[in-house]
């Protein structure tokens, strides 16, 4: 029973460390080298931040010159220079310096910009290679409760289920 408990805590481990893959993945553009301020904290202005290296995100509300409107329930506006092409709606995540009447003055280099669909999208195909690779390990594999391994089926679901031939009675009490 031992070294089945510990198949159980390794398999928990692995999926622990995947999961924490899929957050630092999920992190989406470098950190800056030293923390900044919140632009999108109410309390904060950004005038008051005048040549500081800050960071902030938002949504494109003007192209000609670049505006973003910041993540918060506020409605702060900010101008930036230097960002990337940019269309209306676009999310971005920029960082530069500021300047005194308010502009962000943006590092191209390390700037982000999605279009709205691209997350939207990005957790779709990530919920459906999920449910797909779940299926194929469904068919494929099967839990033992007596030794408490997972081992592979002798007959896959799909063959069970949708294929021609018929399953002998071993290998339907096999897979059951």
């Amino acid at each position: 029973m031992v070294p089945a408990l510990g198949r159980i805590v390794t398999f928990g481990f692995c999926i622990l460390l995947l999961g924490s893959l899929f957050v630092l993945a999920g992190t989406g553009y470098p950190a800056p080298p030293r923390p900044t301020p919140d632009l999108a904290n109410p309390d904060v202005i950004p005038e008051e931040f005048a040549g500081e290296h800050v960071e902030t995100g938002g949504k494109v509300i003007a192209t000609d010159p670049a505006v973003i409107e910041i993540d918060d329930d506020t409605g702060q506006q900010l101008p930036i220079e230097n960002a990337p092409d940019v269309k209306l709606g676009h999310d971005v995540i920029v960082d530069g310096t500021l300047t005194t009447d308010g502009t962000l003055i943006v590092n191209p280099g390390r700037a982000v910009t999605r279009e709205p669909w691209e997350t939207t999208y990005m957790y779709a195909i990530s919920a459906l290679a999920t449910i797909l690779i779940a299926a194929r390990g469904i068919d494929g594999w099967q839990f033992d409760r007596v030794t408490y391994t997972i081992r592979p089926r002798a007959t896959p679901l799909h063959e069970r289920y949708v294929g021609d031939h018929t399953a002998s009675s071993e290998q339907q009490q096999d897979n059951a």
